[in-house]
């Protein structure tokens, strides 16, 4: 047999103790990551609601292969998703329509729309 110094070695450890990837959940993975997160990120990840809506997001990242030491990865997803992922993160947010008025515009020296007979400005107008 030959050596070759450009073979990589095998790794010599038990079975028992070579790590798999799917051992470890996701949540434990948030636990472990938590505490190298910014102060800002640890106190909304105490809410429930935002620690669970970020695991679905990690799920969901994970299920479509994104590498998550890969911020490239991680971002570009973001952006193929971001319509969904704002639709789905405020459902109890209503919908915030533009008042179109129907009529003409009174202008302030326009004659009042009460039938007064003075202008807009001198008769409902005031303190407009």
């Amino acid at each position: 047999m030959i050596w070759n110094p450009f073979k990589k070695k095998e790794q010599e450890t038990a079975p028992e103790q070579q790590p798999t990837q799917g051992s470890s959940s996701i949540a434990d993975k948030l636990e472990k990551e938590i505490d190298a997160l910014p102060d800002m990120f640890k106190q909304q990840l105490k809410d429930p609601k935002v620690k669970e809506r970020f695991m679905n997001i990690a799920r969901r990242m994970e299920a479509d292969g994104v590498n998550f030491k890969s911020i490239r990865q991680m971002k570009k997803w973001m952006k193929e998703h971001e319509a969904e992922l704002r639709a789905e993160g405020n459902p109890e947010q209503p919908h915030v329509e533009t008042v179109v008025h129907e009529g003409p515009r009174i202008g302030r020296n326009d004659p009042c729309p009460c039938g007064s007979g003075k202008k807009y400005k001198k008769c409902c107008g005031v303190g407009k």
